[in-house]
């Protein structure tokens, strides 16, 4: 189909195109500018905020894995008690002694 500037429709003639140059004026360019300068500051935004989220994910993990660690020491510390307070007790059994109330 084609878009004519004519308003005569006699067969046989050729019709002249509209022409396909687009023209930006000032105000266009302007508003293009702008859209432009929005959405690298959303894609910014986006950017910093994704970049906050994750850090503060790693730190809380940092924390958790500490208190992991504190907490492995502290049941191992614990285990060698209990063992050690085994060992004294089959000592006793072994010498012959008795527990005294």
């Amino acid at each position: 189909m084609l878009i004519t500037q004519s308003k005569t429709t006699m067969p046989g003639t050729r019709k002249r195109t509209l022409a396909r140059v687009v023209k930006i004026g000032p105000l266009s360019l302007k508003f293009v500018t702008l859209l432009i300068f929005a959405a690298v500051t959303l894609f910014y935004l986006a950017q910093t905020t994704q970049s906050a989220t994750k850090t503060y994910k790693i730190r809380e993990l940092r924390l958790q894995k500490e208190s992991l660690q504190e907490e492995s020491k502290r049941l191992e510390v614990e285990a060698v008690r209990l063992q050690s307070l085994k060992n004294i007790s089959q000592g006793l059994e072994n010498l012959g002694l008795q527990k005294t109330e």
